[in-house]
Formats: structure tokens, C-alpha cells, sequence
């Protein structure tokens, strides 16, 4: 593991693969760099991945304040001047997809090619808008620090189904816990800030030349396809692919093959 600190925040990284392109990759909610160590063997001989520690996930960590874009392009450009890196790929998942877009952005004519998976910061859930709206999240923040509230809800939404049992299923799952719980509320109100409208995405992203692809899940209940697709087509020329899969199961090392197949064609 590789360390960049500035201030009062640490960024670390792990290097997977001695390939000549340069991937840097971006995890998803409750991972960590690891989620890529498997894709070390489908891509390695093609690709150097840099996989992050988003902050308050892995070893990664910063003040509990708002993370602003500027900020954000400190800690790149050190990480880009460390590793001597002139031009990469990018790709993020879930939670990850914000961070992409935002590294994409801060130097798009370093960037080759854009891979976003089942990304957030394109298409807002209503748990994020809970989350992150003025009026709303400190109910979302008390409900998430009061475990028996929680576990209320839960059991209300799997006799009344008032949303969807594969949602339940994640919050069960992802929130289950204290740690997870406040983590979530410090992530998702403290990375808005590296967020753009989407008409600021439209805009944007129409003038990138770099390639661009997003991979979607036809099962993921979390990121669906038709709440996402319409706001990608706006944002210019994408290469769609639509796996048969569900929300978690999109990080998997079949991706990187995916991937490595289509830029072997």
C-alpha cells in the first residue's frame, strides 16, 4: 500500500498488474482496494491497476468535512507526480462512479478511456437525496444511528413491501451494523460536493473526446438500467453493455475480461 497525505487526509492505493496501459479503479460503497485484486489475473498483462482506498473506507481517511473537487485534484495530481503517470484509463463503481467522473473531469486530455459500472453521481437513489437534503438528513442520520428505529423500518417494509424486498435486502445487508450505518451518512454527504447536476454532466461530457462506456445490471434493483440510461444519452456517445447481473455481482473479474475482450477486438 502506497500513501498520499495532505493536510489532514490520507489516500492510499495498491498496485495490482505490470501492464503498460494504466488503469486507476474506484470501489464501491463498504469495499476497499481488494475488490480488485482478482481482476489481476484476467487484465494484469494488459493493465497496471491503481486501486484506491476511497476515504473512510480501507486505510483511507480525512476530516469528517465536505470533499471538494479542488481538494480532490490535490490529492490526484500527488498521486499522478508520484507515480510518474501521464495518461490513464478510469473506472468506478457503485459509490466509486463519483470519483471517476470527478478524476475524469479534473484532466479529461489525460484520460483514455472512461468506464463507469452501475456508477452513483449520475442517477441520484432516494436514499442518497435522504441522505444529503437539507431537510431531510438528520431524519436520515437519526435513523441510521438508532439501530431499533432501523430494524423497525425494516421489518414494516418486508410485511407492507414499501419498497423493494431486493432494497430491504441492501439496506439488511450494508447497514447492518453501527460502523456501516455512520459511514454511509459521513460518505454520501461529504463526497456530494465532487458531484455535478446533470446538466452539468450533459454538458461536460459531450465535449470529452476520451472513450466512454457504462456497464449496467438487467437484475440490479439498486442502479437500475431505465432510471440511469436516459441522462447517459445525454451526456454523449457511450458504449452500453447490460450484464445479467445483479448490483454486486457487476464487480466481478468476468468484468475485467469483458473489458480486456472488447479492446482486444
Amino acid at each position: 500500500m502506497t500513501c498520499i497525505e495532505i493536510d489532514n487526509g490520507q489516500l492510499y492505493y495498491f498496485k495490482y498488474g505490470t501492464g503498460n496501459k494504466i488503469l486507476l479503479a474506484f470501489h464501491g460503497f463498504g469495499q476497499d482496494n481488494s475488490i480488485f485484486q482478482d481482476w489481476e489475473k484476467e487484465i494484469g498483462e494488459e493493465y497496471t491497476i491503481y486501486a484506491f482506498d476511497l476515504f473512510y473506507h480501507g486505510l483511507s481517511n480525512r476530516e469528517n468535512k465536505k470533499l471538494s473537487r479542488k481538494e480532490w485534484r490535490h490529492y490526484l495530481d500527488a498521486f499522478l507526480k508520484r507515480e510518474s503517470i501521464d495518461s490513464y484509463s478510469i473506472i468506478g463503481f457503485s459509490l466509486g462512479g463519483r470519483f471517476a467522473i470527478a478524476t475524469a473531469l479534473a484532466w479529461p486530455k489525460r484520460t483514455n478511456e472512461f468506464i463507469l459500472i452501475a456508477p452513483d453521481g449520475v442517477f441520484l437513489t432516494i436514499w442518497f437525496k435522504l441522505a444529503t437534503n437539507f431537510g431531510t438528513r438528520w431524519l436520515f442520520k437519526y435513523i441510521m444511528l438508532q439501530p431499533n428505529l432501523l430494524e423497525r423500518l425494516i421489518y414494516y417494509n418486508d410485511k407492507y413491501r414499501i419498497v423493494s424486498p431486493y432494497l430491504g435486502d441492501f439496506v439488511r445487508k450494508e447497514l447492518g451494523d453501527y460502523t456501516n450505518r455512520r459511514r454511509v451518512y459521513i460518505s454520501w454527504n461529504n463526497f456530494k460536493s465532487l458531484g455535478y447536476s446533470r446538466r452539468q454532466l450533459s454538458n461536460l461530457f459531450k465535449k470529452q473526446v476520451f472513450k466512454k462506456r457504462i456497464i449496467l445490471g438487467s437484475k440490479d434493483h439498486i442502479i437500475k438500467p431505465e432510471k440511469i440510461l436516459p441522462t447517459i444519452k445525454k451526456m454523449g456517445h457511450f458504449q452500453v453493455d447490460i450484464l445479467p447481473m445483479k448490483h454486486h455481482q457487476l464487480i466481478k473479474s468476468e468484468v475485467a475480461k469483458l473489458i480486456l475482450n472488447k479492446h482486444s477486438k
